[in-house]
């Protein structure tokens, strides 16, 4: 994908497989001047599914947003593996992934960040969180700032743990069941992450697989 000079373009990629399908896919972005590219992937199933993504900010004033969501389930491997090369100054990215992992599946992130010498005045954002439904599911995640700029704003983090059962019982105390309690929450965390994307009826499609994920 070429975003050109002072283009927009937001791409929205939905994964649904089958649990015994294979997909691995990549894609590189590049980014001109004043241009604003947001890619949004969500991904539901699948025996094994890979996502390479590389993004060349090759132009001054350039917005970049990454945003994932992946629900493993039985023995799903998921894999994000993301590159946002900042090369021109003026520029911001924001990348935010979740992974909601439930049975024997596996998730994996693993995001870079580079920041090359003459991308002064960059602000880039990365942060990857993960929930962990059950003892044997598993989560890997590593986040990655290489800085050759000395006039920049970066940060990065990763959460994985459990459900918090003292959020639960405050749920409890209100009148929910435990059960509701915690389809509550996973919704909630699930949806912030394709928060981002402006298409109604896809938005409400994901919303719908969401809810009859956790919903039961």
């Amino acid at each position: 994908m070429f975003v050109g000079e002072n283009a927009q373009l937001e791409y929205n990629k939905i994964q649904d497989k089958k649990d015994n399908n294979y997909s691995i896919s990549t894609e590189q972005v590049f980014q001109a001047s004043n241009s604003n590219f947001t890619i949004n992937t969500a991904t539901f199933n699948g025996a094994l599914v890979r996502n390479n993504l590389t993004i060349e900010v090759d132009g001054n004033n350039c917005e970049t947003n990454l945003n994932g969501l992946y629900l493993g389930q039985n023995k799903d491997h998921i894999d994000n593996h993301t590159i946002v090369d900042h090369k021109k100054p003026y520029c911001n990215s924001n990348e935010v992934y979740k992974g909601i992992l439930d049975d024997d599946s596996v998730g994996v992130f693993n995001g870079k960040v580079f920041v090359r010498q003459d991308a002064q005045i960059t602000n880039a954002f990365q942060q990857n969180n993960n929930i962990l439904l059950s003892d044997d599911a598993i989560a890997n995640s590593k986040p990655e700032l290489e800085i050759y700029a000395d006039d920049v704003k970066c940060s990065h983090g990763s959460t994985i743990g459990q459900i918090d059962d003292e959020a639960i019982f405050y749920l409890q105390s209100r009148g929910l069941s435990r059960k509701s309690a915690i389809n509550l929450m996973i919704n909630a965390f699930a949806k912030d992450a394709l928060a981002k994307i402006s298409i109604e009826a896809l938005s409400s499609y994901i919303d719908n697989k969401i809810e009859n994920r956790f919903g039961n």
